[in-house]
């Protein structure tokens, strides 16, 4: 899998979460690191098996370079090693009890991207961020 950037990020594009996630990478990855490739890519169908097409449409996956798939997690952390605005805060992985934290925080946002329940408060679909700010205002 040739290509000049460090890392791929597969991203579903129906999902408004990872459509936000992925503009958000974008805006960070000032010097193209990552290219950002949608889950209904022609091209992803050539170049992955169907096993890990489906791994990448259950959660976030990260290609390197060398064609090794990091999902979850693990695709979250070597997103903050490859942008230069994260990459001060990486090493707070390394601290006891920071993974599994940000692994259940991960957990809980990734079970409502699949379900797409609704807010109990507001019945509208559940976004971390309308949800937070709303809660705000009232």
């Amino acid at each position: 899998m040739p290509t000049a950037a460090r890392l791929q990020l597969l991203y579903d594009p129906d999902c408004d979460l990872c459509l936000q996630f992925q503009e958000t990478v974008g805006g960070w990855d000032r010097q193209g690191t990552i290219e950002r490739i949608p889950l209904d890519d022609a091209s992803l169908a050539e170049r992955l098996t169907a096993d890990q097409l489906e791994a990448a449409r259950a959660e976030l996956t990260v290609i390197d370079r060398l064609g090794n798939h990091h999902h979850g997690i693990q695709a979250l952390r070597r997103l903050t090693e490859a942008l230069p605005a994260l990459k001060r805060v990486s090493w707070a992985y390394r601290l006891p009890g920071v993974a599994p934290i940000v692994n259940k925080i991960y957990r809980a946002v990734s079970s409502r991207r699949r379900t797409n329940r609704p807010c109990l408060n507001c019945g509208e679909k559940w976004m971390p961020s309308m949800k937070w700010s709303r809660r705000g205002r009232r």
